[in-house]
């Protein structure tokens, strides 16, 4: 009888063991609040707040970035109150990636290591009446680290345009020969450094209502784009400029595509590194 009394004490207690590691187990991957510090490299010329003289970007109040591990494959939202640090309910990690703006289109397939739902908008007028220029939801920036700090970089160049009319116009900026997919959908593959396209996508962006004496930043996708044309509408003109020779637009990189005045037929080059 002591024996069967003994078994069944003993059996108890290998329960317990284990109902005390899988409590142990929950808890450690319990989703928690957590802090992210973040800031931008040297290519920082994203969106946020932009200095006009030394083009380095701070993030605003408010703003907020999208964060994943092989824990965390939906977007988990951090946002920040004082520009700096980031705060929001994840689960542990050794590792952390995270993509700006927050998008909860966002998703990551750990298995291949693969950030999808990315979306750069190919009409981007948002830009013609926002303070730093450009369509806040536009520009792309990806981070990784293993600690508690990121440091964001940039998967998207600029094109740079100013009305310098006396009216409103609308910027077309397209690849004339429908091969150089500057919007639309586009996945990062973690390592890579690049987005890689998806559908739908577009070989062009384009902004309206842009007013007199504003310059605007058009986000696109790096690429090489053979035969270029940036084309403006307004006040019942309009004018265009190409460049027939290539040219690769590369991340985190500000490209100056000049007044619009300038912009007349016959096409001129554009002034382009």
């Amino acid at each position: 009888m002591k024996k069967y009394i003994f078994m069944a004490v003993a059996g108890m207690l290998a329960l317990s063991s284990c109902s005390n590691d899988d409590n142990e187990q929950t808890t450690q991957n319990a989703p928690r609040q957590m802090t992210f510090t973040a800031g931008f490299g040297d290519d920082g010329l994203t969106r946020a707040s932009l200095n006009g003289s030394t083009k380095k970007v701070s993030f605003d109040t408010n703003d907020a970035f999208s964060v994943f591990s092989e824990n965390n494959t939906q977007a988990v939202e951090f946002t920040t109150t004082d520009g700096t640090n980031f705060s929001g309910t994840a689960e542990d990690a050794s590792q952390f990636y995270a993509v700006y703006p927050h998008k909860t289109s966002y998703t990551f397939d750990s298995n291949y290591g693969v950030i999808s739902g990315i979306s750069i908008p190919f009409d981007q007028s948002d830009a013609a009446s926002s303070t730093c220029g450009w369509d806040p939801d536009a520009p792309i920036a990806y981070a990784t680290t293993t600690g508690t700090s990121f440091t964001f970089h940039n998967l998207c160049a600029l094109l740079k345009v100013t009305n310098n009319k006396n009216h409103e116009v609308a910027i077309h900026i397209i690849d004339i020969d429908d091969k150089a997919y500057m919007a639309g959908d586009f996945n990062y593959i973690i390592g890579s450094g690049k987005l890689t396209e998806r559908d739908p996508k577009y070989s062009g962006v384009e902004v309206d209502g842009v007013p007199a004496g504003k310059t605007v930043y058009l986000a696109i996708a790096p690429c090489t784009v053979d035969h270029l044309v940036a084309i403006w509408l307004g006040d019942t003109k309009n004018g265009r400029k190409g460049k027939n020779t290539s040219v690769t637009f590369e991340a985190g990189k500000i490209y100056d595509l000049g007044n619009v005045s300038a912009w007349n037929d016959p096409m001129t080059q554009v002034p382009v590194p």
